[in-house]
């Protein structure tokens, strides 16, 4: 209630009646400043950035574009000088994240750790910034993640994950729209995604995803129905061009040469 009434203006006919009456115009919007949406969950983030699209610990400077220390102390670009302490986390437990981010999607001078929720990132389309980027570590073990970005500094989860992961590397870059669609051997769907830039990585995890299961990666092709962030939430999916099978085996599968 009190950041509903935080965002509400009282009494502005009020103040300025005085110059309605002197013959001055007045225009007033009839749609409120703040309202109470009740299809949507506390922890839902949308967000479009002329930068980084979350950042931890990124201080006030240039953030992703300027260069910092990477892991293991070396310097690479995209990131900022902040050497990681031991307190700099991104926790994601629910909720929705949609990130469209022209710098770093999530960008973490510490440790990531996902236990839950949806997050999908359009991240940045040069080799000097990443969908992900972090310093200490990313893990996860619940919920659903999909990444798309430039390939020159693009980082999956970590192998000590009690999720599946999968990290694909194009040989170049893709156009904006161009889906990458998985699934099962048996033809269940596990994703379709539509990025909303050019992108050449993607990093996916989730629970559908199994050890042992052999999936099938297609690219283009169409798709119909809801989506948000360019990621089909349900309909339909035209197959395009098959162009790997891959079995899970380890926590991440790479498909493709990764530049890291």
């Amino acid at each position: 209630l009190r950041e509903l009434r935080d965002g509400e203006d009282c009494f502005i006919d009020e103040l300025w009646q005085p110059a309605a009456g002197r013959g001055i115009p007045l225009l007033a919007a009839q749609f409120p400043r703040t309202y109470l949406d009740p299809n949507r969950h506390a922890g839902d983030i949308d967000l479009v950035a002329s930068d980084d699209g979350i950042n931890i610990a990124g201080g006030n400077d240039a953030s992703g574009m300027g260069r910092g220390v990477g892991p293991g102390g070396r310097m690479r670009p995209g990131q900022d000088a902040v050497t990681y302490t031991g307190n700099q986390y991104l926790t994601i437990n629910g909720g929705t994240i949609v990130v469209e981010a022209a710098g770093d999607g999530l960008d973490v001078n510490g440790a990531v750790k996902m236990t839950g929720g949806l997050v999908v990132v359009n991240g940045p389309i040069e080799n000097m910034n990443s969908a992900l980027d972090y310093d200490a570590g990313f893990t996860i073990s619940g919920g659903f993640l999909i990444a798309a970005g430039s390939a020159g500094m693009a980082q999956a989860p970590d192998a000590s994950s009690s999720q599946y992961s999968i990290q694909i590397t194009y040989p170049s870059p893709l156009q904006a729209g161009a889906a990458v669609h998985i699934e099962s051997s048996d033809g269940d769907e596990v994703v379709t995604f539509a990025p909303l830039k050019i992108y050449q990585s993607i990093v996916f995890s989730s629970p559908e995803l199994a050890e042992g299961v052999t999936y099938d990666l297609y690219y283009e092709g169409s798709a119909a129905g809801e989506e948000q962030g360019g990621l089909y939430l349900d309909g339909t999916y035209t197959p395009g061009e098959s162009i790997a099978t891959f079995t899970i085996s380890d926590t991440v599968t790479r498909i493709g040469n990764s530049y890291r």
